[in-house]
């Protein structure tokens, strides 16, 4: 009996970490809900990064893009088969299209961008400043766009 007790404690024991595993592969989901979009026009281009390296200004060195076609002053951006663990999200409101963020000739931005955790200054944030952590539950993260 104590036999077929500790064979059954092994298979679920082995069973939960197969579904751990799987969940792992298959990655979390999260929601991003851009708010504020001035003008239903051109794209947005959003970066999501898994480290400091490049946030916010260097989207080539993000670790997952998304772009999607600006059709009212807000919208919904999902993100599927992530990694648990910490990210910081960058948002360009891309009005023509030209896929990068244009800036005045002072290097400010003349279009609208948004920051993970709604960060709004004058110098560029913080990779630490911007985190969230994706922790396997459908987290919605709400976005605020700023001129």
């Amino acid at each position: 009996m104590k036999s077929a007790m500790k064979y059954s404690f092994i298979l679920v024991l082995l069973m939960s970490v197969q579904m751990l595993i799987a969940q792992q592969k298959s990655g979390s989901s999260i929601v991003v809900q851009l708010n504020g979009i001035k003008e239903p026009t051109g794209q947005v281009l959003l970066s999501l990064f898994r480290s400091a390296d490049g946030f916010p200004t260097q989207p080539e060195k993000a670790f997952r893009w998304k772009t999607a076609k600006v059709t009212s002053s807000s919208l919904i951006i999902s993100l599927d088969g992530l990694p648990l663990g910490p990210y910081a999200i960058a948002v360009v409101h891309d009005e023509n299209s030209n896929n990068v963020m244009d800036t005045d000739w002072f290097g400010l931005p003349d279009e609208e961008y948004g920051i993970s955790n709604n960060i709004n200054s004058v110098t560029p944030p913080s990779f630490d400043e911007a985190r969230f952590t994706v922790t396997g539950k459908r987290d919605t993260i709400k976005i605020e766009m700023h001129p």
